[in-house]
């Protein structure tokens, strides 16, 4: 008997499986909220100051003019996510959160080449455990996000099992491979209104499911069940602008729904009015008229659109130029798009959706998409059942495609290229990909891609660990005999004690690595406001000859950042210890090779440099 055909059920148990996936789940989604310091997620600290300012303020957000720097284009978001947070964070004492927070000036957002000044923000002991004021807020509403992708993977399981209830083992092959996503993971551990949208989503797709497997007219439907539909889409448009793409989608599912079971389609309009329109308007139309007096958009798009920069004006050519970044950060792209997992993961997954692709041709040959089909009076359905079942897999599709061009039409007006923005449509990924890997032929690919997803979500966190470790910190016995000793007092209370040159040469545009060991005396100010001015700015240039034989020197590289690479800024240096510094400073693209180069180290604004060796630069090849 082959591994995934269903044994009998008196031994084959899908819970007994699904809970170590889903415990699975929730280990690894609050260890990424852990791992990744505060803020190191897109539009996270934005999000956050939503929350803290409708806890503040008892009122919706709403975009200022001059714009708040702190909520930026969340305040012109539907409100459900933000409301929900400042109930959830209301005892917490959050007043100083603006005082507190660092953000790091040099950081290199989007640019996963850039060697250092990765975090977005200083990270110092206020964020430490025991979490206290805004870093227990945080933390918390974090938690909340992934208990929202704890209910997405019971949708998505949900899902499965209304499309194949002789099949449990393809359920819970769409929720492992869900689960260990590693973008979900990441996403889930954010403080982020997504992940509410996404299991809105997910829960609205499950219904619609639920109602089409039923086999019965619109009319003969329960009205509990409509209704519950419409709930959860009015909530999902409070939620965000997608949930007005899942209204749409759910009127256009009941529509054919009519017309396949030859209902009386005026009578049956009437019942997804009353019981799944009006609940939906009801809960989130007022919103459409709110957006449409502040900012005449019922979607408050341009809102998004104009603190952006304005409408880039793109052409869909242009839009589908960036579907490489749409496509990775679909899998792995941690902190502010700067962060990549190692090129393996990306590979395994496309190998895996490539062999999905093969099983779901095989599987659709074989016409079986699913085990089983409502049973319904022959003569009341317009489709035999095979047809029906197609027609189900297009609409499901269909799904997929409005949510993709929904997401085109805002990136033709400003840079959105997220692969966390196609989420809403995880159910049906889910399932497709699920099919796939469970009818590749041999079924050894359904038992192997789970584990191979685990191992992927283990490899982001690591990334994410290591991204984010700041340098280590000793005494004199670190600094090892190959580098050389400096002892060079570069004021502000800094000192260079010693320095290794990593790279002997180089070419145009690669990174020169250096080693530093530094020490502070009478520095330590802590974390506070005036910690951030009284923080030296340490800077690196890398000069090289003018011109052949000449005596003049350009500057061919430089790096101006924070201690640390921007991970640990002087000021939070324990008194006497010896910070040992890993920096990278790239050289720039047009240089004259072969030459010669120097690199030198010293503060901003001070006067005094020490060279810590020479480099060639070398022609490219």
């Amino acid at each position: 008997m082959s591994l995934f055909r269903p044994p009998p059920r008196r031994l084959f148990r899908p819970k007994r499986l699904l809970t170590p996936i889903l415990l699975l789940y929730l280990i690894l989604a609050l260890a990424y909220g852990v791992a990744n310091p505060l803020f190191e997620a897109p539009d996270e600290q934005w999000h956050y100051f939503t929350v803290q300012t409708v806890k503040e303020t008892r009122r919706l957000p709403v975009v200022t003019d001059p714009i708040d720097e702190w909520t930026r284009q969340e305040a012109a978001q539907p409100p459900l996510y933000y409301v929900l947070g400042a109930l959830l964070t209301a005892p917490i004492d959050t007043d100083d959160a603006r005082e507190v927070v660092w953000p790091n000036p040099f950081v290199r957002l989007g640019d996963p080449s850039a060697p250092t000044n990765v975090n977005a923000f200083v990270h110092g002991p206020w964020e430490e455990w025991p979490w206290e004021g805004y870093a227990l807020a945080a933390h918390l509403l974090r938690v909340f996000s992934t208990l929202l992708g704890l209910g997405t993977l019971l949708c998505i399981y949900g899902s499965g099992r209304v499309l194949w209830p002789a099949q449990p083992a393809c359920a819970l092959l769409a929720t492992a491979m869900t689960a260990f996503l590693p973008q979900f993971l990441f996403l889930n551990s954010a403080v982020s209104n997504d992940p509410l949208i996404v299991f809105l989503s997910a829960a609205a797709i499950w219904q619609l499911l639920s109602l089409w497997q039923r086999g019965r007219r619109v009319n003969a439907l329960p009205r509990w069940r409509l209704l519950l539909l419409g709930i959860t889409i009015g909530l999902a448009i409070l939620a965000k602008t997608a949930g007005l793409l899942l209204l749409a989608y759910a009127g256009l599912v009941f529509l054919i729904f009519s017309w396949l079971y030859r209902g009386a389609f005026f009578a049956a309009t009437r019942v997804l009015f009353l019981y799944v329109g009006l609940p939906a308007a009801a809960l989130g139309g007022w919103l459409l008229w709110r957006n449409w007096s502040l900012y005449r958009d019922p979607t408050a798009a341009n809102q998004f659109v104009m603190i952006a920069g304005g409408d880039r004006n793109y052409t869909l050519l242009q839009v589908l130029g960036e579907s490489g970044g749409l496509w990775t950060s679909t899998f792995a792209v941690f902190g502010w798009f700067n962060v990549r997992a190692p090129d393996w993961v990306y590979l395994l997954w496309n190998a895996l959706l490539v062999l999905a692709l093969v099983g779901a041709l095989y599987g659709l040959r074989r016409s079986r998409w699913m085990a089983a089909h409502p049973t319904v009076e022959r003569s009341t359905v317009r489709l035999p059942p095979k047809q029906a079942r197609r027609l189900l897999m297009l609409l499901l599709a269909g799904w997929i495609v409005l949510v993709y061009g929904g997401l085109v039409t805002f990136m033709l007006r400003t840079p959105a290229a997220q692969g966390r923005l196609l989420f809403p449509a995880l159910v049906p990924l889910a399932l497709g990909l699920a099919y796939g890997l469970h009818h590749f032929p041999g079924r050894w690919l359904a038992v192997v891609a789970p584990a191979v997803a685990l191992l992927t979500a283990c490899a982001g966190l690591a990334t994410i660990l290591s991204t984010y470790a700041p340098p280590p910190t000793g005494h004199e016995m670190a600094i090892p005999p190959s580098a050389e000793r400096v002892e060079a007092a570069l004021g502000q209370g800094v000192e260079l004690v010693a320095g290794e040159l990593k790279t002997a040469s180089a070419q145009p545009g690669d990174v020169v690595w250096l080693t530093l060991y530094w020490r502070s005396r009478d520095l330590h100010v802590g974390g506070s406001l005036t910690a951030r001015e009284a923080t030296p700015e340490v800077v690196f240039e890398i000069y090289a000859p003018e011109a052949q034989a000449s005596e003049a020197l350009i500057v061919v590289g430089k790096l101006h950042s924070y201690h640390g690479g921007g991970l640990y800024p002087a000021t939070l240096w324990p008194e006497e210890a010896i910070v040992v510094s890993r920096v990278g400073v790239r050289l720039e693209e047009e240089i004259r090779a072969p030459t010669p180069a120097w690199v030198q180290v010293g503060l901003a604004g001070r006067p005094e440099r020490v060279t810590l060796g020479a480099i060639m630069i070398d022609s490219p090849p």
